[in-house]
């Protein structure tokens, strides 16, 4: 068991949204060698229309989108994918901006986009190019916590969440439970108006702003029996190694138990029997949905309109714990028929 929690918590992507998701092999660009920052580079066959500097970490999910974006933009526009990562993250940065010197940025996670801000403080130009922000957590209305960007949000709407959980287990869910933070409460009220229409309730438990493993574990006894089904937000400070190893794994295998809806495909896992039913962008169809800005963004001379807004993702994927709804819930006869990935 301690080898499988073990396993479980090194394959947990922390919702730096990237920070700590599993590496993969990127596809090596024609400018990547040592000591480069690029990653790869594409280059249209015949005129360019603009230059996109596109900012990330080397992950499974970051490539998924990278080839979203590519396959949409490759025919007219230059990529330039670079990493950025690690303390160097803002000097990088910035020396790719000088270099590429783009007409647009993407910017992937929550790390870049402080490395981007921190760029922005340093640079203190008048004008910089529009970004695009991507995979980063709580995104919503209009940025300002950097100049010129807009983006799409990585929080699947928890109306949409329970829509698709209630088309895979065989019981109510009206009451959903939260813990929460301070510093996300807005965004629970929002999201619980919204759930309200369609008769959802949403029943909030704060905790402190850095809480510690007793906390969490005192927030869902105060909110189990009370509610239909756990939500877990994609908040790093609530899901670090320690708060999972010994707050929530510990709180969630006491019964009584409910399901558990995550925002990340990793904190679903038989061997620990965490979340019950995650519920995330596609990320190929999140690069697609970003190249869409991009066009838009190009169309009005790279300046980015007054009344632009933080989009939500047009396209999910479901990954579903099999043997957890088998062995504590009931499961509709056709569940498996409205779910991506099932594991068992």
């Amino acid at each position: 068991m301690a080898l499988s929690r073990r396993r479980f918590l090194l394959a947990v992507p922390l919702t730096g949204l990237g920070a700590a998701c599993s590496t993969s092999s990127f596809p090596a660009g024609p400018l990547r060698g040592a000591g480069s920052l690029e990653l790869a580079v594409s280059s249209p066959p015949g005129a360019v229309k603009g230059t996109i500097l596109v900012a990330m970490p080397e992950t499974v999910q970051t490539n998924e989108v990278w080839n979203g974006l590519k396959d949409e933009l490759g025919r007219d526009y230059r990529l330039v994918a670079i990493r950025v990562e690690g303390p160097g993250a803002a000097a990088d940065l910035a020396d790719a901006m000088a270099r590429v010197r783009p007409d647009g940025v993407v910017l992937m996670n929550n790390p870049t986009v402080a490395a981007y801000r921190a760029y922005q403080d340093h640079a203190r130009l008048e004008r910089f190019p529009p970004a695009v922000v991507v995979m980063t957590s709580f995104l919503y209305g209009h940025p300002s916590f950097i100049l010129s960007a807009t983006g799409i949000s990585y929080e699947v709407p928890l109306i949409t969440a329970v829509t698709n959980l209630r088309e895979v287990v065989a019981v109510p869910i009206e009451r959903i439970g939260v813990v929460v933070r301070p510093s996300q409460r807005a965004y629970v009220e929002r999201q619980a108006a919204l759930a309200a229409r369609e008769q959802i309730t949403v029943v909030a438990q704060e905790v402190g702003a850095s809480p510690n493993a007793s906390e969490v574990k005192w927030a869902l006894r105060k909110l189990k029996g009370r509610i239909d089904a756990l939500w877990v937000l994609n908040d790093d400070r609530l899901l670090t190694p320690r708060l999972i190893a010994d707050g929530w794994l510990p709180g969630l295998h006491e019964p009584p138990h409910c399901p558990t809806i995550v925002g990340a495909a990793a904190l679903v896992s038989p061997r620990q029997s965490f979340g019950t039913f995650a519920v995330l962008p596609d990320h190929t169809a999140l690069g697609v949905q970003a190249a869409g800005i991009i066009f838009d963004l190009a169309d009005n001379h790279w300046s980015l309109p007054s009344d632009a807004q933080v989009q939500l993702p047009l396209s999910t994927t479901t990954t579903l714990d099999l043997a957890q709804v088998r062995g504590r819930f009931s499961l509709r006869s056709d569940a498996l028929q409205h779910v991506d990935r099932v594991l068992e």
